[in-house]
């Protein structure tokens, strides 16, 4: 996955927010990137987008968390 403007700001609401729902975070994108997310084929590439970015981030936690950052 390319680190995008999009990714990058994903990843930045995921890591700063106790939880976000992957349709709060389509709000979001609606919101602030103008995306059209009624369209079925957005909805389901960002869908994924937005949960290949929660994987990343997760892992980069259980990772700092394992080396005690």
């Amino acid at each position: 996955m390319r680190e995008t403007r999009i990714v990058k700001y994903i990843k930045g609401l995921i890591r700063n927010h106790k939880y976000l729902t992957t349709e709060d975070i389509m709000l979001l994108l609606e919101k602030y990137y103008k995306l059209p997310i009624k369209e079925p084929s957005v909805y389901y590439k960002y869908r994924t987008i937005i949960r290949q970015c929660r994987q990343a981030v997760y892992k980069e936690r259980r990772r700092n968390k394992k080396n005690g950052v």
